[in-house]
Order: structure tokens, then C-alpha cells, then sequence
């Protein structure tokens, strides 16, 4: 393990002050250079160079002045979205996104592709480079500004070797490099387990900006936490942490594709409640699940689930409401392991907020150990499915204002 560096050299100093600049106005909106200067500590006219250089690059741009009474009104700053762009890729168990983003990250251009790694994954690496191409195509006159590559993916990853690790119900290989199939243009690639790429995202575009210990609960296909601790993401020694859905909630349960038995993730899934939907559709227990199965050739999605519920079928709404019981048990978990300043609910799940949420609160009205003493705050995300999109990019944007893409 090479030794970590604790010393800084003056290139590092500005490296660091001009990065610090750039996350601030970036969380934080329209600030004025008296501001930053408060902010930081650092001196006016150090601000004002690091300012002017920032502009000068494209990065930051003036917007007009604040709306102060008396004086000399100052000018604010704001973070330039348009300045650089990302190529973001998303994987699900079936199918994945590849996409063009800025620095928002908003979508600017998206393909998407049914094809899945673990159905086949020679096909499924074709499809993705020829998307990812199209892409590059789509941004031809934009190709210098693209700062990298950033890749979410349902499982464990080598983030070192960009190696997609085994899962066995996600990926038919036993690894996998995804270098070759993105090696146009000698982009760097960035690579993370989904949940922890949508709990970066939330820092970068949801409400936990300021937050510095955050625990993403990602409920969706797949059942896991994006941790970060003291303003960092904590993945563990082997960066393989979060795995709640892989913890026992019922020791007798069924045993689980991982080899646990009762993992949460067989319970508190999208694919659970929609198992509990197909067995009440064949039973005859809702006529709009029964038509919809009928409609859709013996196939249900979350969708249908949750048109259900908004229109007042009463088996769709009893299912999310168990659905949320389990939401609330996982979320107890989390926080009193971590009681983290902010608990975001996310994935699909955000997408029945309406008619998970009553459960989950009286579940940690009921189980939480210091409900009486937490200030733990929850929120739902608001960026449903595409959060794992938008993490990928968010994974480039972190890397590119920490200084290490060497682009200011």
C-alpha cells in the first residue's frame, strides 16, 4: 500500500482553495466574493484571484447582485452546469442507461438498452458500445469538454481495475472489465456501487447538501445503503459495505440468492411487492391487477403497481402499505446504527412516497430505540429511478472539483 502524502505543496494549496471555492457555490447557490471570503477564512484578495481565475475558466459565472440595503450592492457568483459535460452509465439488473450529462447533472441526451448482463453478456457489452458511441456522436462538437466516464452499477466493483465484480444475479461472468468497451477518446472512468452513488448525488442536488453524515436507503430491485461519515462515503476495507439488504430480518426465512436466510431484500424490494401483486392478480383479489396481467401477458412492473394504489385499488394500496412496514424496518436499522444527521429514502420506493410513508413513520415511531432523543431528519428522494443515472455523473463532478481531473 503506497504511503498517503500529508504534506502540501503550494500547486496543492491552490488546488485545494480553488476546489473549496467550487463546492461551495456549487451546494450552496449564489454566493458574493465577501461571502466566500467569510466562509473560508481566506483573505479578499486571495478570494478575488482564485474568482477571477474560476471565471476566466469557465467555471463560474456572475449573475447579478444581492439584494443588500445599503452600499455597494456585491456581485454573485454561480456555478457554471454548461462548462463541462459527463458521459453517465447506469446498470440495472436488466438493461442499463448511458447517457450525456452536465454538471448539474441534468440529462442532456439518454439511451437506454433492455439488454442484460447476466441474460448475456457478449451481447449485452455490444449494445453498450455501440450506446455509448451514439453518445460521443451526439456531443461531437463537444468531445474536449467531456471530463470522463462515470459507471453505477447494483453490485460490488473494482473501482482500481474498472472491474464490475461477481453478483450472481446481476452479472454472468466472474468479472468484468469494462475498459475495452470504453476506450474511445481514453476517457477516465469512475466506478461505484449504485446506493453509494446516489447518496453522493444527494449531496451534490438533493436536500442533504450540508449534510456531513448521511445514510442513503436505496429500495428498488436491489436492497442497499450509500453511507457517508463526516463528510466522506465510508465503503469499508474492501468497499463492499451497505449491504443491509443482505442482513437477516427473519432468521427462518427463505434463503436468499447471496446464500443468507430472510434478507431484508426479499421483503423490502420493488420485486417483492410486485410478487405480491401477481399472486393477488391469479387469485382474483384486485380486478385492476387481474386486467392489467391480462393486458400485459402474465407480466407486472412497479408501475402498474403504483397506478393501482393512485387509483384507490385497495390490494395495491395494501401492499404498500406492507411494503412501507419493511421500509421502516430497514430505516430503524440504519438509524441505530449510524444515527446519521439525515436518512434519505430512495429508488423506486421515493416513486410510492404517498403511500409508504404513513407505515414507515409508524414503524419508527414504534421501534426506534432513541425516538424520544434523535435529530435524525428523513427525507424522500426526489429523483426516482434515474438517481443511479445521475449518481454516475455526480461520481465524475466530485472527482472533477477535488482537483484530481487537473481541468483548473
Amino acid at each position: 500500500m503506497p504511503e498517503e502524502k500529508i504534506g502540501d505543496n503550494l500547486s496543492d494549496v491552490k488546488t485545494k482553495n480553488r476546489s473549496l471555492v467550487l463546492r461551495l457555490v456549487k451546494k450552496r447557490g449564489f454566493l458574493s466574493r465577501i461571502e466566500l471570503a467569510r466562509i473560508t477564512g481566506l483573505t479578499q484578495p486571495t478570494i478575488t484571484n482564485i474568482v477571477n481565475d474560476l471565471i476566466r475558466a469557465g467555471l463560474l459565472i456572475e449573475v447579478g447582485t444581492s439584494d443588500t440595503r445599503a452600499g455597494r450592492k456585491p456581485i454573485l457568483l454561480a456555478f457554471n452546469d454548461q462548462a463541462f459535460y459527463v458521459v453517465a452509465i447506469s446498470f440495472k439488473k436488466k438493461g442499463f442507461t448511458v447517457a450525456l450529462t452536465d454538471l448539474g447533472p441534468n440529462i442532456l441526451y439518454r439511451r437506454d438498452s433492455n439488454y442484460s448482463l447476466l441474460e448475456n453478456t457478449e451481447m449485452a457489452l455490444v449494445e453498450l458500445q455501440k450506446e455509448f458511441i451514439h453518445v460521443l456522436e451526439y456531443a461531437t462538437q463537444s468531445l474536449s469538454l467531456i471530463l470522463g466516464i462515470g459507471v453505477s452499477v447494483p453490485g460490488p466493483v473494482d473501482p482500481e481495475s474498472f472491474t464490475i465484480l461477481a453478483h450472481p444475479v446481476f452479472l454472468a461472468h466472474r468479472n468484468l472489465d469494462l475498459r475495452p468497451v470504453l476506450r474511445e477518446y481514453d476517457l477516465p472512468i469512475f466506478m461505484m456501487n449504485n446506493a453509494y452513488a446516489a447518496c453522493l448525488h444527494e449531496t451534490w442536488g438533493g436536500k442533504a447538501k450540508e449534510a456531513k453524515n448521511l445514510i442513503y436507503f436505496m429500495v428498488g430491485e436491489t436492497v442497499g445503503a450509500g453511507i457517508m461519515v463526516d463528510g466522506k462515503l465510508y465503503q469499508g476495507a474492501d468497499q463492499k459495505a451497505g449491504e443491509i439488504g443482505h442482513t437477516s430480518i427473519n432468521v427462518f426465512g427463505p434463503r436468499c440468492v447471496c446464500g443468507n436466510y430472510g434478507c431484508m431484500e426479499l421483503y423490502c424490494s420493488t420485486k417483492s411487492a410486485i410478487e405480491k401483486a401477481l399472486e393477488a392478480a391469479w387469485l382474483g383479489k384486485s380486478s385492476f391487477l387481474k386486467k392489467r396481467l391480462r393486458e400485459k401477458e402474465n407480466t407486472l412492473s412497479f408501475q402498474d403497481l403504483l397506478e393501482g394504489a393512485k387509483g384507490n385499488d385497495p390490494i395495491c394500496k395494501e401492499i404498500f402499505a406492507s411494503l412501507g412496514q419493511y421500509v421502516g424496518i430497514g430505516a430503524v436499522n440504519l438509524l441505530n446504527l449510524y444515527n446519521p444527521e439525515v436518512l434519505v429514502i430512495g429508488g423506486e420506493i421515493a416513486l410510492a412516497r404517498e403511500f409508504i410513508e404513513s407505515s414507515v413513520q409508524q414503524v419508527i415511531e414504534e421501534r426506534l430505540l432513541y425516538r424520544d432523543y434523535t435529530s435524525s431528519v428523513i427525507y424522500y428522494s426526489q429523483w426516482g429511478e434515474d438517481v443511479t443515472l445521475l449518481g454516475a455523473a455526480s461520481l465524475v463532478l466530485d472527482h472533477f472539483i477535488a482537483g484530481d481531473l487537473g481541468r483548473f
